[in-house]
């Protein structure tokens, strides 16, 4: 009897942490980090490198290591994917009512959009140059600096304005980083004085909006949208998956654009007319996708079709 009742209570506890964690995931709020503006990057940079993109991806990843928990982030793939389909520039995507059109195709809550005001790497002391590399003593002082705001997708509001900085200074012998190929997502660079200082920045942005976003219930209940990656006659694939919140079971209205809205002023795409052309449901899932059966066909003029939108029902 004791045994049982043991069992019976580790289930029940079992149950509640399993429960606890599922209903945490669905109400994390759901955030899209777009490539950072580069604002003031050194005359002494040279090489191939993408400082906005790489700001943003080291901000994602502080986003996500935030305790407890509050931020669920859109990979920079899918993100990337709708700025050439949406053909937004970077002018674009500093605008608030633009990137909140972005977070509204991304099916996301708020969306982060910044600039980086200073990256520097000073070095003092003498070094002896080598293939790119060189030993030397020498004192380095690394900055980065940087501003983000956080827009509401549905009303273009900047709900936090917030600023981060880093600094690294550091004297010792050691080989210097070959700054002609800036990799801010490698080991190598991570270890670096500025990688420390920019994560250092990027802490801090991440732990102010976890801080400022407190004000706002996050919506369990809202919809999540995708588009149809794969069409058949009996199936399709979408691209959103687990890592999206989509799960085995849910339904989705398929649509087809038939026309984008767009500002005559700016160009901008404020709305869509659209055509709900079938009913599909979600028989199997993975990180990045979902294959759905069709429930039901709804339109005789247009069939499923690749880019078509998905909107959870």
């Amino acid at each position: 009897m004791y045994k049982r009742r043991l069992l019976l209570v580790l289930s029940l506890l079992v149950g509640l942490l399993l429960f606890s964690s599922v209903s945490g995931q669905e109400n994390l709020y759901r955030v899209a980090v777009l490539p950072f503006d580069d604002g003031s990057i050194d005359d002494h940079w040279w090489g191939d490198y993408d400082i906005g993109s790489g700001v943003a991806d080291v901000l994602v990843t502080s986003m996500l290591n935030l305790e407890p928990k509050k931020f669920r982030l859109i990979e920079r793939d899918q993100i990337n994917r709708v700025l050439e389909e949406q053909d937004f520039g970077a002018t674009d995507r500093v605008n608030a009512r633009s990137a909140a059109a972005i977070g509204k195709i991304l099916g996301v809550q708020f969306i982060v959009i910044g600039k980086v005001t200073e990256f520097s790497n000073k070095t003092t002391g003498g070094s002896l140059s080598l293939g790119g590399k060189g030993l030397g003593l020498k004192t380095t002082t690394s900055r980065v600096v940087m501003d983000a705001r956080m827009v509401r997708t549905d009303t273009a509001e900047i709900v936090a304005a917030v600023g981060g900085k880093g600094e690294k200074k550091q004297s010792n012998i050691s080989i210097e980083y070959d700054w002609h190929h800036l990799d801010l997502n490698s080991e190598e660079f991570r270890a670096t004085n500025l990688g420390i200082a920019l994560r250092e920045a990027a802490e801090q942005v991440a732990k102010q909006f976890g801080e400022k976003v407190l004000a706002f219930t996050p919506t369990a209940s809202s919809k999540i949208t995708g588009s149809v990656a794969y069409a058949s006659d009996s199936r399709v694939i979408l691209n959103i998956g687990a890592n999206d919140g989509v799960k085995v079971g849910m339904v989705f209205n398929v649509l087809h654009i038939i026309e984008e809205v767009r500002d005559p002023e700016t160009d901008e795409v404020i709305d869509e007319i659209s055509e709900v052309v079938a009913e599909i449901k979600v028989t199997e899932v993975k990180e990045k996708s979902a294959t759905c059966s069709i429930q039901k066909k709804l339109s005789k003029e247009f069939p499923i079709a690749v880019r078509d939108k998905a909107v959870q029902k």
